[in-house]
């Protein structure tokens, strides 16, 4: 059967007031109905990836073919291989800016004394709706409860980010991404050292990427970009930004400095999929405002949930309520670089093929 693997965070990361059972899990019953006007808040973004055999290629309610592949760890528990799994039910969550993210009940199906076990809740999934993922340390207000959702496994929210292993400059030198903390200063290119405001992390174990290669690290090879652009091999997850500068950024459009998503500049030589089986941990750092940092000697860009465009209304309305004590001057903040992605980058792609 195929394979997917979708993001969970675990009920431990989740705060949930106002529930009638006392948090996500229905108790008597699995429609969503005892979260009605509850609220829950986001603790941390320690996403976990689970990895599900299923005939079908979407996540669903009351689907028997749903089950783990192997034991699975998710909130410090173990779950054996072959567990059913489901999409319990779905609800809306709704931040104080308005913006509304979808969310699904995440049930491994399991004996639980005095409970049945359709209506127990391990954790949340969320479906990208355009809008990433909800923020954190937030109050987050549920609506329209549902039962019986069914969403294509290729619609759940996945993060992008650095990979660990990833040397990032700092003030103080070259620093690896996975030893830095929150308050760190990290050297930026247009803002000189700024503190990192949020980290986030998500693991991927080598089964995931080897069934699910959509997930998997794009290398940049050493000197890809230039001499130097990395200074050594980089891995980036797909959809994270590069700086794209000089002449062909000029020429292809109209901009001396543009960012690319490093997807788009596979060319299988410098720039390709990197198809070994790996465990592969990914890195999210975030500033005050979106900036240009160097990783192994690349300009990228620092993180910025459901960039999209500059001015970016959605984006905006997103990062304030992530961090509600930057949301004036994130009002009037502009994406570090305008961001390209449309077919003028296979221009850019064979331009830069070696």
């Amino acid at each position: 059967m195929p394979e997917q693997t979708i993001y969970v965070l675990g009920e431990s990361d989740i705060t949930v007031v106002g529930s009638s059972t006392g948090g996500l899990s229905g108790v008597t019953q699995g429609d969503g109905s005892h979260l009605d006007g509850a609220t829950i808040t986001l603790n941390t973004n320690n996403w976990q990836a689970i990895l599900i055999d299923d005939n079908d290629a979407d996540f669903a309610d009351n689907d028997t073919s749903q089950v783990l592949v192997g034991n699975q760890t998710l909130d410090g528990e173990t779950y054996l291989g072959g567990s059913i799994v489901e999409a319990e039910f779905s609800f809306d969550l709704t931040d104080p800016t308005g913006t509304v993210y979808r969310v699904l009940a995440f049930n491994i199906r399991e004996p639980v004394p005095g409970q049945q076990s359709y209506a127990t809740v391990e954790g949340l999934v969320f479906v990208d709706t355009g809008n990433g993922f909800p923020p954190t340390g937030v109050v987050l207000t549920v609506s329209n409860t549902q039962e019986g959702p069914i969403d294509p496994y290729v619609s759940l929210a996945a993060p992008p980010c650095f990979t660990a292993g990833t040397m990032v400059q700092t003030p103080d030198g070259q620093r690896l991404i996975e030893d830095l903390e929150v308050g760190d200063w990290v050297s930026t290119m247009d803002n000189g050292a700024q503190q990192i405001k949020w980290i986030g992390v998500a693991r991927l174990p080598s089964v995931a990427l080897e069934t699910n290669p959509k997930f998997r690290p794009v290398l940049v090879k050493r000197n890809a970009m230039g001499a130097g652009l990395p200074a050594q091999d980089l891995h980036l997850s797909p959809q994270h930004r590069i700086l794209v500068s000089g002449w062909q950024a000029e020429l292809l459009f109209g901009e001396e400095e543009v960012l690319v998503p490093v997807v788009k500049l596979i060319n299988d030589a410098s720039v390709l999929v990197d198809n070994r089986c790996a465990d592969i941990v990914y890195y999210h750092l975030m500033f005050a405002r979106h900036e240009i940092v160097w990783t192994n000697g690349l300009p990228t860009e620092s993180y910025l949930p459901g960039l999209a465009e500059e001015e970016s209304a959605e984006t905006q309305a997103e990062i304030a309520g992530l961090f509600p004590e930057l949301a004036a001057s994130l009002q009037k903040s502009k994406t570090a670089r305008p961001c390209i992605s449309d077919k003028r980058v296979s221009v850019l792609r064979a331009m830069t093929a070696p």
